[in-house]
């Protein structure tokens, strides 16, 4: 499967990582799964590390899937967004011109490092993402 959802951090996080062609439907049922957590969970934060994931033939569609995801999660947890490591500057461009309304407690990374400092800086519970 090319998403895997998982708790860390005392439970205060939910990492989900994503690799090879990550579609609508996957995306769909990771952001199903992190709503279940969040209901079951006191969390914090989401990290959603797609770094291997392949890349989309269409920005659009890449656009699409990451606006759907971070919207259908219906939380008010921090989300970060690490973007997969094959994007090239002019399609990060147009990924990024098309995403619609992104909530302000979202953010979109190059990589996870950053994700995980911004995290750590945000997080409501004791632990921070390793």
């Amino acid at each position: 499967m090319p998403i895997k959802i998982s708790l860390h951090e005392r439970e205060c996080l939910i990492l989900i990582e994503s690799s090879g062609a990550v579609l609508r439907r996957e995306a769909g049922w990771g952001a199903e799964r992190v709503r279940e957590l969040l209901k079951q969970h006191a969390v914090s934060a989401v990290l959603f590390d797609s770094s291997r994931m392949q890349k989309h033939t269409s920005p659009s569609l890449a656009s699409e899937i990451i606006s759907g995801f971070i919207q259908a999660i219906e939380s008010d947890v921090l989300i970060a967004y690490v973007r997969p490591d094959c994007w090239d500057e002019a399609y990060v461009t147009q990924v990024s011109t098309m995403i619609d309304d992104i909530p302000a407690r979202s953010r979109v990374f190059v990589d996870i490092e950053t994700a995980r400092a911004w995290l750590r800086d945000g997080m409501g519970c004791q632990a921070s993402p390793a």
